[in-house]
């Protein structure tokens, strides 16, 4: 990546096979117990296979695979007509009409509007942070990018639980590949913004309160003015910030990466070193593919919770939730159960596929799934093997993006910095991410920390096509809650026939372990039926936006026309060229 430093990076490159081979070897354990778990009755097809109550629910079998796609007509490719933006600020969302407006592209589009965010929201993404993009292109296989953090080349995790950041790298990579507007006029609102200022609103004012104990506030005058947090309506400036998107803008994203602001950041990050970031690569990744109610759904590639997403939606289906009233018992029990499942696969399964064997064809394919839902009784918990510890967060972070083009392309994508403002460390304007923290403490997990590698997260941008052509793009912010709640709100959508705004605003609810949060108030007698299953109900939700902040667009390819939602828990906005 780095052509000026092209030593340094051959260097790093062997250092890095190097402790991954070490790291394996020092798993020993955890590998003979994965390669054992996978061997574990293969089947070559359903005549061989034996009968499902002999075999362990959980294990992976190599299967036949989900077959065909739902509809495999020849993909109608005329142009949609019409283009849309669906985001977490209305000001990156006029950035990303304005872009799309002018003849730019869904990618062009999606990238305008991440550098954007991380202006106008800087507690929940930005070039200090990561993220992962789902591309659809009409008529064509989707595409799936990692540009999340990574572990220093070390193996260990530096203070603080920063990682390599990806944003920058991410967002030059795939402009590379798909971009048709440059690089530098799709910064250019950001840095603008950046330099001019914006109207502080309410949410940002709250988050910067919030996060205000573990920041350094004596190097953040635009955020804390005089020590005093921003007040809404209040004008932010973020100097030092729209410095570097300028220097991006001129020199590239290697300036993050090397040179003297690459330096910087790695002397103010005990354990992190110029040469972790020289090493930064952009993973082109394959997302976690499946069906449900006649769509495809597509969603993000290990380490990210797609895998969850397309687990919950095909076991759901299978137990018939189509048939059944979301807000029942029976349909409660039913989402949470099959969530429950793939959490269990997820655990066991789910690590960065660039450093760890992770079998996603097996763990997606729609005859193993439909075998787990008949594991799921009636009246009580699929019973697991190793039930996994609480831990209760209050952390929603992140943000989503969904962008149509008037040619039908669909991005979906998620970046964040983990928590709010990440670590809480700013260097030169850029908060530093604290995504680390995300990898397993224990060494035998396949989500361990090892050099180079990207830790599991929640965040779940999904697409549903049909015949290759996106019809719905959708993801969230929340934290753990992401992956079921976004499955709820598709479930609601294309099995039970809700306008998306009814699906986006009808009340959640979450599972860990065995408790259930819920967000509005159960109809009558839900609540005693499902403590009569086990459920431990809980009614307390610390912020809005606790159960998510849902971006989705919605293309209807008879009518040629793009409609959006804002959820009302975060201050979302979303526009289109029909609207």
């Amino acid at each position: 990546m780095m052509t000026d430093r092209w030593l340094n990076y051959v260097l790093a490159v062997i250092v890095v096979i190097g402790l991954v081979a070490v790291a394996r070897y020092e798993r020993p354990r955890l590998a003979e117990e994965r390669a054992e778990f996978l061997d574990q009755e293969v089947a070559v097809g359903p005549d061989d296979a034996p009968p499902v109550e002999d075999r362990d629910p959980l294990e992976l079998r190599e299967a036949p695979g989900n077959g065909d796609p739902v509809t495999a007509a020849e993909p109608d490719v005329e142009p949609l007509g019409a283009y849309g933006v669906s985001a977490s600020h209305p000001l990156a969302v006029e950035v990303g009409m304005e872009v799309l407006s002018a003849g730019g592209n869904a990618v062009d589009a999606a990238i305008a509007v991440s550098y954007a965010l991380s202006v106008v929201e800087p507690f929940g993404s930005g070039v200090g942070g990561g993220g992962a993009m789902l591309l659809q292109e009409p008529g064509e296989a989707p595409l799936a990018y990692d540009y999340r953090e990574t572990a220093p080349l070390s193996g260990e995790r530096p203070a603080n639980n920063i990682g390599v950041p990806g944003f920058a790298a991410g967002m030059e990579y795939i402009h590379g590949a798909h971009g048709s507007i440059a690089l530098e006029d799709l910064i250019e609102p950001a840095a603008r913004y950046a330099e001019d200022g914006f109207e502080v609103d309410p949410y940002l004012h709250e988050r910067a309160r919030d996060a205000a104990f573990r920041m350094p506030i004596h190097l953040l005058p635009g955020l804390f003015p005089g020590g005093e947090v921003v007040q809404p309506g209040e004008t932010l400036r973020q100097l030092d910030y729209a410095e570097v998107l300028r220097r991006i803008q001129t020199e590239g994203a290697e300036v993050v990466y090397g040179g003297e602001l690459g330096q910087r950041i790695a002397d103010e990050v005990s354990g992190l070193d110029i040469e972790d970031l020289e090493a930064y690569e952009v993973a082109e990744v394959q997302p976690a593919v499946g069906s449900f109610a006649g769509y495809d759904v597509i969603s993000g590639a290990p380490p990210i919770s797609g895998t969850a997403l397309v687990q919950t939606l095909q076991i759901a289906e299978q137990r018939g939730i189509d048939d059944l009233d979301l807000d029942s018992a029976d349909g409660m029990h039913t989402m949470a159960q099959a969530y429950r499942l793939s959490q269990r696969d997820r655990r066991m399964n789910v690590g960065d596929p660039t450093i760890e064997d992770v079998p996603l064809e097996q763990i997606v394919d729609r005859q193993r799934t439909d075998e787990l839902a008949a594991r799921i009784p009636p009246d009580g918990f699929v019973e697991l093997p190793d039930e996994e510890e609480v831990r209760f967060t209050t952390e929603t972070d992140t943000t989503h993006v969904v962008v149509v083009d008037e040619d039908g392309a669909m991005v979906s994508l998620t970046n964040t910095l983990s928590n709010f403002f990440g670590s809480g460390l700013s260097v030169s304007g850029i908060f530093l991410n604290d995504q680390l923290k995300n990898f397993s403490p224990d060494p035998e997990s396949i989500n361990a920390v090892a050099p180079g590698k990207r830790p599991r997260s929640f965040i779940t941008p999904t697409i549903l096509a049909q015949d290759d052509y996106g019809v719905l793009g959708i993801g969230s912010a929340g934290g753990r809650r992401i992956p079921f709640v976004t499955a709820q709100v598709i479930a609601r959508w294309a099995s039970n026939g809700q306008d998306i705004e009814a699906a986006v605003s009808n009340g959640r609810y979450h599972l860990e372990v065995r408790d259930l949060e819920v967000e509005d108030s159960l109809p009558d007698g839900v609540e005693d039926e499902l403590a009569s299953r086990g459920y431990e109900i809980t009614y307390t939700v610390p912020t809005t936006e606790y159960f998510g902040g849902m971006q989705a667009l919605v293309v209807d390819r008879a009518t040629g026309t793009v409609s959006g939602v804002a959820d009302e828990r975060r201050a979302g906005s979303w526009a289109s060229s029909n609207s």
